[in-house]
């Protein structure tokens, strides 16, 4: 399902993420690219790093050891490095334990996801609106956008900041554990979602989730850390090549 001549977002050279080299979680030095149009699953137990790799690609967290290049340009020292402001219309971590804003309604909190793009006052263009107004669209949030976020069940809460993600139209996706608090039927329409995006917006996603039956289904290549290694396989060859074989012992 990759098309090998479609260009690389996200690149990891002999990269080992942590927090310092006492307390690497991810020691084997892991050399990975994520092209435009695909979403890789990540596996693994509790514990095994991948909230930490996550982190380490988005540039919140510093690399123990190796680089990361977002779109050619390293993350970090270097003099040509992304600044923040920069690097947040490019790439962006969701994450479903993210803090919850006391008095902002939903789509206030979506337009959170247009502040990169903001001038000087960071006010909000029709074509800001626009872009919000299609990510509650998506997302199915229409009649929730007035609501106050705080009064929402986890479930609704994630698919917002899933929506904020998608206002901010970057081109790599970092997701961890989306559907944790999502019954099945929504499960099924965000990783179909996530396949569309891909697709359609040239965007690269990385989704950490313990869901391996959508993992297998919706995903082009499947990544697990084990043991601190980091293994990736096309989808559809993952399980015959024993990349699963740690979900059945």
């Amino acid at each position: 399902m990759i098309d090998s001549s479609k260009a690389v977002l996200l690149k990891c050279n002999d990269l080992v993420v942590g927090y310092g080299h006492e307390k690497a979680l991810v020691a084997s030095p892991v050399n990975f690219e994520l092209n435009a149009g695909e979403v890789v699953a990540l596996l693994g137990e509790n514990g095994s790093g991948k909230s930490t790799f996550l982190k380490t690609l988005c540039g919140l967290l510093a690399p123990v050891a190796g680089t990361v290049a977002l779109c050619d340009r390293p993350l970090w020292n270097s003099t040509d490095a992304w600044s923040a402001r920069e690097r947040a219309k490019f790439v962006t971590l969701v994450r479903m334990s993210g803090v919850s804003c006391d008095r902002m309604t939903v789509r206030e909190f979506i337009s959170l996801g247009r502040t990169p793009y903001a001038g000087l006052f960071d006010g909000r263009s029709k074509e800001d609106e626009g872009v919000v107004d299609e990510a509650l669209a998506l997302l199915e949030l229409e009649k929730f956008s007035g609501r106050w976020l705080t009064e929402l069940s986890d479930g609704e809460r994630s698919r917002v900041y899933l929506a904020q993600a998608v206002a901010q139209q970057v081109k790599v996706l970092l997701l961890d554990e989306p559907n944790a608090f999502l019954d099945i039927p929504r499960s099924r329409k965000l990783f179909a979602l996530l396949q569309k995006l891909a697709k359609e917006r040239g965007m690269g996603i990385l989704v950490s989730t313990h869901s391996v039956e959508y993992a297998e289904k919706y995903c082009d290549r499947i990544m697990v850390i084990e043991k601190g290694c980091v293994r990736c396989e096309m989808a559809k060859e993952a399980r015959a090549k024993g990349l699963l074989d740690w979900t059945e012992e």
